[in-house]
């Protein structure tokens, strides 16, 4: 069964959005503790994103599973503007951060007054999203 506007790329894609944003926000070094629990959530979502993605090799889809594609990479839009905001930031908070502490302070200033305001908001976004998608998927195996 043909899906019109879906691709199995689009889960990948999804995938690979939410692992950048995790290498970015697990690398800063002053933020960890703060991003520990968005962190816990974009595990999640990576986690039910791999179930799909496993899912829907499956032939024959009912039209749950096929419902559950098009949810599944719902949240992409919302990742990407979050991704857009902090990734900036990564030259001087990452993992690969090749800048000082004195040289990147400017930096996690602004990190500090930008980003963590819009954490709470992506982290609930992201419990509903996952919470909705667990259910469907639990929904889809019956």
């Amino acid at each position: 069964m043909a899906s019109f506007g879906w691709s199995a790329g689009d889960i990948i894609a999804t995938i690979s959005l939410v692992n950048r944003v995790v290498q970015c926000i697990s690398g800063a070094h002053d933020a960890r503790d703060h991003f520990q629990e968005l962190l816990s959530e974009l595990q999640a979502l990576s986690r039910a994103l791999h179930e799909i993605s496993e899912l829907t090799k499956i032939p024959g889809q009912t039209p749950e599973i096929q419902a559950l594609k098009f949810a599944s990479c719902s949240c992409g839009e919302a990742l990407q503007r979050f991704y857009e905001k902090i990734r900036p930031f990564e030259d001087a908070l990452g993992a690969a951060s090749t800048r000082s502490k004195l040289k990147a302070a400017p930096r996690m200033v602004r990190w500090e007054l930008l980003i963590k305001k819009d954490v709470p908001e992506l982290r609930s976004y992201l419990v509903a999203h996952v919470g909705s998608l667990n259910l469907r998927l639990s929904t889809a195996l019956l």
